[in-house]
């Protein structure tokens, strides 16, 4: 095409473009609600909660589901709740049937009757971590997560801030909890390990605890 022809191309389609401008300015403005910025982000069910790992895709999620886990329809409506006072009735089942199903493959029942109920009851209710700031937070050598949950579930005192902290293997802790009962950790001989220990750069001990990229 002649640069003349590109030319008269152009020419035509910027005018259009201008008049379709001329159009929009001349309509009537869309009315927007007067809503403060606090309340459009930190509007309450608007983001996943970040409490109990794997709460939705592996406790909650159906494993007999046709989908991939991050698209069970349960998942979305789990997350929209207010993650201290979760309705209970929509999820209690599906999570009582996962513990079980979790609880049996090492072909042992691990969970007592008690247990099964109150960890459902938790977390059909409430999605949150338990944080104690009174005891010891051992950053170097994280072992935390889920202990002051496991202690409540074996009737024993709490030795730790419980919470995550940054460079805990939070994902070995829940697997070994799930399939092994609250009485069992990560650190025991023979826990159930995914052959991933740590990442790759560890997290910072000060805020905002990021490490370096990979590479650099």
């Amino acid at each position: 095409m002649s640069a003349l022809r590109r030319f008269v191309v152009v020419v035509p389609l910027a005018f259009v473009g201008m008049l379709a401008l001329a159009a929009c300015s001349a309509e009537e403005p869309i009315e927007v609600d007067d809503v403060s910025e606090d309340e459009l982000i930190l509007r309450r069910g608007s983001v996943d909660h970040a409490a109990i790992v794997e709460a939705t895709t592996m406790m909650l999620v159906d494993g007999l589901a046709t989908v991939a886990p991050p698209l069970d329809p349960s998942l979305d409506p789990y997350n929209r709740e207010d993650p201290f006072r979760i309705t209970a009735a929509p999820y209690r089942s599906a999570f009582a049937k996962n513990l079980g199903r979790f609880d049996d493959y090492d072909r042992k029942i691990d969970w007592t009757a008690s247990q099964t109920s109150a960890w459902v009851t938790r977390m059909a209710t409430g999605n949150y971590q338990v944080i104690d700031t009174s005891k010891p937070c051992d950053f170097a050598s994280p072992h935390t997560y889920l202990e002051i949950e496991r202690a409540a579930l074996t009737g024993k005192p709490h030795a730790t801030c419980g919470g995550r902290m940054p460079n805990e293997d939070a994902l070995d802790v829940t697997v070994n909890f799930l399939i092994r009962g609250p009485a069992a950790t990560e650190q025991d001989p023979g826990a159930i390990r995914d052959g991933v220990f740590a990442a790759t750069k560890p997290a910072l001990s000060s805020f905002p605890y990021l490490a370096e990229m990979n590479g650099l």
